[in-house]
Parts: structure tokens; sequence; C-alpha cells
């Protein structure tokens, strides 16, 4: 993949493949099993459909991001709470498969993922579209922990803040039902 000279450029997208052969041809076959049409443009990455570019996206994040692999192995608690709770059927009604409180309860209601990000408060669409993605792939227990500011305005010296300090600093928690 790379032979040694100083001038071989190898795109990012090639090392995973040639680093993940095994898993990319697994990838390939559930791509093509789903209808997706597959991976045969090989590195030929100009080739691939928008559909097919966010399936790689996708598997290449669980590869390299240390970020979204992390808050995918902390959401699984999420379906294996829900499965937990119809397990041990409580509120079952005699009789009933399903919980008096299925429709009541949630793992949310003991389940909570906060991820702490420095750098979802600087404006950006990237920033916020990776993150929307998290937010659009996992439950709606994950929330996003930042540090937001604002410039100081004439309501500082009522606020009590410091003549020397230029801006406001605040914490922010968001979620996948906050607008965008």
């Amino acid at each position: 993949l790379f032979g040694g000279r100083d001038d071989d450029i190898v795109p990012l997208m090639d090392w995973l493949k040639a680093r993940y052969e095994d898993e990319w041809h697994n990838f390939d076959a559930r791509m093509q099993a789903k209808n997706l049409g597959g991976l045969q443009a090989g590195s030929n990455w100009d080739d691939y459909s928008d559909a097919q570019w966010e399936k790689i996206c996708g598997w290449s994040s669980m590869r390299l991001q240390t970020l979204f692999r992390t808050v995918a192995g902390m959401m699984l608690y999420h379906p294996a709470l829900q499965c937990h709770y119809e397990v041990q059927g409580v509120g079952r009604v005699r009789g009933e498969k399903k919980p008096a409180l299925a429709d009541v309860w949630t793992p949310n209601d003991c389940f909570t993922c906060i991820v702490s990000m420095q750098q979802y408060g600087i404006p950006g669409a990237v920033n916020y579209g990776h993150v929307n993605k998290m937010f659009s792939k996992f439950p709606s227990s994950l929330k996003v922990a930042f540090i937001d500011f604002k410039e100081k305005n004439i309501h500082a010296e009522v606020d009590r803040v410091h003549p020397r300090q230029k801006r406001r600093f605040f914490s922010c928690l968001v979620d996948g039902r906050c607008p965008e």
C-alpha cells in the first residue's frame, strides 16, 4: 500500500480498506444483500453515490473515530435495559404478554449518556452534522454537553461579570430534540 517513498500518497479510505480487509468484504456483502448496490467501484471513490457514501462513512467512523465507537458502545445499554424490563415482567397483568407500564416506561428513565464535546460550541456545519448523525443513529438518551459563550453586553454589570472579562461563558446541554 505504501511503497516507502516520500512522494507516495495513500488515501485514508484505501488504508482503511487494506487494514480491515475482511470487514470491508463483509460490509460489501451486507450492502449487496440490502440492495444498496455493493461496492463494485473499488478504490474509485468518486464513483460512489451519496447513499453509498453515507454507508461508507458510517463504516469508516466505527473504525477511526474513538468518540463515535465509544458512544455506540455506551448506547447498547439502552436496548439492554428495555429487554431486561420486558423479561422481568414488571407491571405485567396476568394473562397479558405486554407489561402494563410498557407504554409509559422507557430506558431513558434510568439511563442517559452525556458526551462532553469541546468543539461543539464553535459554529460550523461539519461539527453540527457529525453530532446530528449521532443523534439520529442513537436513542434519545444521548445528550451533548459543551461550553458556549457570548460577547459581554450591557447587562454584564448587573450580572456581575468582571470588567476585564470580554465574554460570558455558560454550560449547555442539548439532545436530538433541540432545534438545529
